[in-house]
C-alpha cells in the first residue's frame, strides 16, 4: 500500500513539475585565488645521455699544425700556450684532430659550426611512446571507463541502497621533463523506498610532472545529495572539494530543506602556481673539443579556475566539476662544472603550453517511471561523464651551454639540448562517458 501510495504521488509530481518548479538558485561566486609555489627540494637524476643529432657526414681535413696564437707552424714537441694552459703541440693537434674527425663524421666540423645539436635517446623515445599511445586512445574516445568500489560515496551503504560508477583515466602523456595526465570519475548512491534519495559525485583531475616530479596539479570534486518522504519537500546537500599542488584552497558546502529544488553554481580564481622541479643534472656536452656539464630545473607556472554547480530535484541530481586555466611549462639551466674554457654560461630558449583550456567532470541521475506489462515500474538513470577542451604539452624547449676558447683568435660555439618537443595534444570533445540504469521497483 505504501508503494502504491508514493507511486501516485510520484505521478502526481512529475505532472506539477512539468507545469511549475520552484528553484532556489544562488548568486554565482566569483572570487580570488591566492599565490602557491611549490619548489622541490634536492637532486632528482634522470639518468640522461646526449647524443650529436647526426647530419650528412662531411669528409675529414687535418689541422695544420701551427701556434694557435700566431699562426707561424710548429713542430710536435714544440710548447705552445691554448687558453692560458701550456702543452706540446702535437698532443693539442692529436686531440683536436680527433674531435674533428668524430664531428665529421657527424656532419659537422670545429672550422665552421657554431651550434652543435644534440638529443637524448630516452627523452625522444618518450615523446614517440606517448605519440602512439595519443593517437591509440583517441580511437577508443569516448572511453567506457573502469569500475569504481562497489560504493564510491561512504564506507557504509545501507541494505536499501545501491551504488556505482567508472573512472576515466587518460594515463601519462609527455616525457620525463614535462608530462601531463587527466582523471575523472562519477558515480552515484540511490536509495529506496522511503526516503528516496540520491547522492552523485563527479570529479576531475589534471596531474602534472616535472623533472621527474609527479602531483596533483588540480584536483576538483562536487557531490550532490538529495532525498524526500513526502514528495513534496527537498532535503539537499552538497559539497564541493578543490587541491591544488596538494593544498586544499577551496570546500563550500552546504544543506538544508526546500520546495522541490535548489541549484547553486560557482566560478573562482583557484590561484596563480609557481611549481618547480628538484636540480635536475642534464648532463655534458662538448662544445669545441671541452666538456660543459649543465644542471637545470622544470616548472610550471600560470593560473586556475573552477567552475562548479549542483542541481537537485526531488527527482534528479546533477554535481559538475570543472577546472580550467592556462599554465605554462618552462625550464631553467646553468654552469655545473666545466674545465680548460675562456668562459661558460647556460640557459634555456623556448616554452611549452603544458595546458590551456578546461576539463569538465559531471554526474548525472534522474528518476524516471515506465510501463511494463501493465505495471508501473520506477527506474534510476546514470551518467558520468568527462569532457576536455584543451591544448596541452604542445611546444620546444632547449638548454643551451655556450663557451668560449682562444682557437685562432677568440672562438665561441654552443651545444643545443632539446629538452622537450612536442605537438602535444589538442582536444575538443568527450573523453569518457558511462550511463547506468536501475530497476528500483515495479508496482
Amino acid at each position: 500500500m505504501m508503494r502504491s501510495g508514493i507511486a501516485l504521488s510520484m505521478s502526481a509530481l512529475l505532472i506539477a513539475q512539468s507545469v511549475v518548479v520552484y528553484a532556489q538558485k544562488g548568486d554565482p561566486a566569483i572570487k580570488d585565488g591566492s599565490k602557491i609555489v611549490l619548489h622541490e627540494k634536492g637532486v632528482k637524476d634522470l639518468g640522461l645521455t646526449w647524443e650529436l643529432r647526426p647530419r650528412t657526414p662531411i669528409k675529414f681535413t687535418p689541422f695544420e699544425m701551427v701556434d694557435p696564437n700566431t699562426g707561424k707552424p710548429v713542430n710536435a714537441d714544440d710548447i705552445i700556450v691554448v687558453n692560458g694552459v701550456k702543452m706540446k703541440a702535437g698532443d693539442y693537434y692529436r686531440q683536436l684532430n680527433a674531435m674533428e674527425q668524430w664531428l665529421n663524421d657527424h656532419g659537422y666540423s670545429l672550422r665552421t659550426d657554431t651550434v652543435f645539436e644534440y638529443y637524448s635517446p630516452k627523452l625522444e623515445a618518450e615523446i614517440a611512446e606517448s605519440e602512439q599511445r595519443l593517437r591509440e586512445l583517441e580511437a577508443q574516445m569516448p572511453l567506457s571507463g573502469d569500475p569504481l568500489d562497489s560504493n564510491p560515496n561512504g564506507d557504509f551503504m545501507p541494505a536499501a541502497c545501491t551504488g556505482d560508477g567508472r573512472s576515466f583515466d587518460t594515463g601519462w602523456f609527455g616525457n620525463s621533463i614535462f608530462g601531463a595526465r587527466f582523471y575523472g570519475s562519477g558515480s552515484y548512491q540511490v536509495c529506496y523506498p522511503s526516503p528516496l534519495s540520491a547522492t552523485v559525485s563527479g570529479q576531475a583531475v589534471l596531474q602534472g610532472r616535472i623533472g621527474g616530479s609527479e602531483n596533483n596539479i588540480a584536483e576538483a570534486t562536487a557531490t550532490a545529495s538529495a532525498s524526500t518522504s513526502d514528495l513534496q519537500n527537498l532535503n539537499y546537500s552538497y559539497n564541493v572539494s578543490v587541491r591544488v599542488l596538494g593544498n586544499q584552497v577551496w570546500g563550500p558546502s552546504g544543506s538544508g530543506t526546500v520546495p522541490l529544488r535548489y541549484a547553486d553554481s560557482w566560478d573562482w580564481r583557484i590561484a596563480s602556481i609557481d611549481w618547480r622541479s628538484p636540480t635536475i643534472p642534464l648532463g655534458c656536452v662538448n662544445v669545441l673539443g671541452i666538456n660543459i656539464c649543465i644542471n637545470g630545473r622544470a616548472g610550471v607556472a600560470g593560473y586556475l579556475n573552477l567552475a562548479a554547480s549542483v542541481d537537485l530535484q526531488v527527482l534528479g541530481q546533477q554535481a559538475n566539476a570543472r577546472p580550467y586555466g592556462q599554465l605554462t611549462g618552462f625550464a631553467e639551466a646553468w654552469i655545473g662544472f666545466n674545465a680548460g674554457i675562456v668562459s661558460a654560461e647556460a640557459g634555456v630558449r623556448g616554452n611549452i603550453t603544458f595546458v590551456n583550456g578546461n576539463l569538465n567532470g559531471s554526474a548525472t541521475g534522474n528518476f524516471a517511471f515506465r510501463g511494463q506489462n501493465g505495471r508501473l515500474c520506477l527506474d534510476y538513470n546514470f551518467n558520468a561523464r568527462l569532457t576536455a577542451n584543451l591544448n596541452a604539452l604542445s611546444g620546444n624547449v632547449q638548454a643551451y651551454a655556450r663557451g668560449c676558447i682562444w682557437f685562432f683568435g677568440r672562438r665561441c660555439a654552443e651545444g643545443n639540448l632539446t629538452l622537450f618537443s612536442w605537438n602535444g595534444i589538442s582536444w575538443n570533445h568527450e573523453l569518457g562517458s558511462w550511463s547506468h540504469t536501475i530497476n528500483l521497483t515495479c508496482f
